[in-house]
């Protein structure tokens, strides 16, 4: 009966011990049958950025050339008479140029003339009048509105051997005195061809018959 209980005892213990060393097998082949995953591959680092492209030269436009300045109207020549565009305009019973006139103007456009024919030797200067005032006092007023005119020609480099001022006055009105308007075309100067090459030109006299103011 001892005998059978120790059988029994040493049987359930032998039971009892298997499942154990079969638990731990298990547990060490499946431990030794696993592998370690495969680290990720790190993603490849991005590009650098292109280096900005260098600026492209470029050339500015050229600035656009100024327009030439329009040359001045030419004179006219017809007969013994030099026709320059523009008036010359003095003050009232005066011979000074009135200020804001194109008389400047005439005066430098007459000196090209001259520059331009050096033939003419000799240039007449015609000053007028409307019938305001005595007929004296015209020719005075004509003749000194003539001279000034003169003058200008000088300064600006003309001989004054090559120049003759001389007044009329009021003894040769172009349109009607009894008029404004009239008178203010009677007011005026004239240009005329008095010598070429030394010589009358076209047999006249110089002075056109009038007083010479110097």
């Amino acid at each position: 009966m001892v005998a059978k209980s120790a059988f029994l005892i040493a049987l359930i213990g032998a039971a009892l011990v298997v499942p154990t060393l079969s638990g731990c097998q298990g547990s060490a082949s499946f431990g030794a049958g696993s592998q370690p995953a495969a680290a990720p591959t790190p993603p490849a680092p991005p590009a650098p950025p292109a280096p900005p492209a260098p600026p492209v030269a470029t050339t500015p436009p050229a600035p656009a050339a100024p327009a030439p300045a329009a040359a001045p109207p030419a004179a006219v020549v017809k007969g013994d008479s030099v026709q320059i565009p523009g008036t010359i305009e003095f003050d009232t019973g005066k011979a000074t140029f009135k200020a804001g006139s194109d008389s400047e103007k005439v005066v430098d456009q007459l000196k090209t003339f001259l520059d331009q024919n050096p033939r003419v030797t000799k240039l007449r200067i015609e000053g007028h009048t409307d019938n305001v005032g005595t007929p004296e006092a015209n020719v005075t007023l004509s003749g000194q509105r003539a001279l000034t005119i003169k003058n200008g020609l000088v300064t600006r480099g003309e001989k004054k051997e090559r120049l003759l001022a001389v007044g009329f006055g009021q003894s040769k009105p172009v349109a009607d005195n009894s008029t404004e308007e009239g008178r203010a075309k009677n007011r005026r100067t004239e240009f005329r061809i008095a010598e070429i090459s030394g010589k009358k030109y076209l047999g006249l006299d110089p002075t056109g018959g009038a007083k010479v103011f110097e």
